[in-house]
This record gives C-alpha cells, sequence and structure tokens, in this order.
C-alpha cells in the first residue's frame, strides 16, 4: 500500500477517535447539568417543606395559646358570676336578720295592726327587690332605689348592672313574682319593659334604670 494512502488511514482514524471522545464528553457534560439541577429541585423543595413546617408550628403555638386565653377568660367570668351569687346572697341574709330583729321589736311591742294598706304594705316589703343603674351612673339606681321605698317595697340592694345602654327602665322577675312586676311596671311608668330573669338570683324583682 503506498505511504499516503497509510497516512490518509491513520488520519481518518484519529478523526475518528477524536469525534467520538467528544460526543463522550458531551454526553457526560449533560448527564452532569442534569444532576446539578436535580440537586438544586431537592435542595429547593426542602427549604420549602422546612418553611412550611416552621409556620404549621407557628401556627399551632398561636391556636394553643388562643385556647389558654379563652379558658382563662372563660374561668375568670365563673368567678365573677360566683362572687356576684355570694354577694346577693350575703346581702339577703343581712336583710333578712334585720327583718327578724324588726318583727321581734313588733312583737314586743304589741305586735301590728293587718288588713287594709298595713297589709299591703307587708305584702310588698315581703319581695326581696334589688335595683341596678343601666344609665352609667350610680345616682338613677338611687333615686329609683328611694322612689320605690316611697311606695312601700323592700329595696335590699343598690349597684352597677354590667350594660350601660338600657333603654328603658327594666323589671326582671323571678317565675313567681309576674303579676308584682307588671303591677311594678305600671307604678314606675308606662314605658317601662318587663322581663324573667334568666339567671339564678336571691332576688324576686330586680329593676334596671334606662333611658
Amino acid at each position: 500500500m503506498p505511504k499516503r494512502s497509510l497516512s490518509l488511514a491513520a488520519l481518518m482514524v484519529l478523526v475518528l477517535a477524536l469525534s467520538g471522545c467528544m460526543v463522550t464528553k458531551s454526553a457526560y457534560e449533560q448527564k452532569e447539568q442534569e444532576a446539578d439541577t436535580l440537586a438544586k429541585t431537592v435542595a429547593d423543595l426542602d427549604r420549602k417543606n422546612k418553611d412550611l413546617t416552621a409556620r404549621t408550628e407557628k401556627l399551632q403555638a398561636e391556636n394553643d395559646e388562643l385556647k389558654k386565653q379563652l379558658a382563662a377568660k372563660d374561668d375568670l367570668l365563673q368567678l365573677k358570676s360566683e362572687e356576684i351569687a355570694k354577694q346577693d346572697a350575703r346581702q339577703a341574709a343581712m336583710v333578712d336578720e334585720m327583718e327578724r330583729m324588726k318583727a321581734q321589736q313588733a312583737r314586743s311591742g304589741g305586735g301590728e295592726a293587718r288588713g287594709g294598706a298595713a297589709g299591703r304594705s307587708a305584702g310588698l316589703k315581703s319581695i326581696r327587690l334589688k335595683v341596678l343603674s343601666g344609665e352609667g351612673k350610680i345616682d338613677s339606681a338611687r333615686r329609683m332605689a328611694k322612689r320605690l321605698t316611697a311606695m312601700g317595697y323592700r329595696v335590699e340592694s343598690v349597684g352597677m348592672a354590667e350594660s350601660s345602654d338600657y333603654p328603658a327602665n327594666t323589671v326582671y322577675f323571678a317565675a313567681k313574682y309576674k303579676p308584682e312586676a307588671k303591677a311594678l311596671a305600671a307604678k314606675i311608668g308606662k314605658d317601662t319593659i318587663v322581663k324573667p330573669l334568666t339567671w339564678k338570683s336571691v332576688f324576686g324583682l330586680i329593676v334596671v334604670t334606662g333611658g
């Protein structure tokens, strides 16, 4: 074979070898890039997952704290209600003791005539009555208490209502005092509202000023 042909054949073999190397290198670089992209994607997903977990834990902690605050508020309201009930009971006990002492004094003095206006007055005084201000000022409750006392009612307690936006005078009554509540509302004024008591109380009637 001529030397020239051998040189050409060797050149062709070299070119083919170099082409193969270039193809192999290009494929390797592509795979390497794909691996880098995949690694970045996995890292990004892992970071997002950690952020989501942290947010979830924060929301759970806030929810737990809110539940604790609500539970504490409920406990406080319960204690407040119990304290009010105890105060009412103490006031009622004091009034009972005063009435008992008055009755003893009346008996020791020869008793008290009954019937007519005296009988009606005794009936009114048998009703335990409480007056509250629903206008935000204690003066209105005091004026109402004085007015009711002049009518013959026994006002045992004067205080402030929990709300100060009562639109009109309101008479709350225990179950067996509905007729007395209507009669009292008529005496106070035609715009007076009559409502049943929806909570436990030692008082038969509770008058809340408003308007």
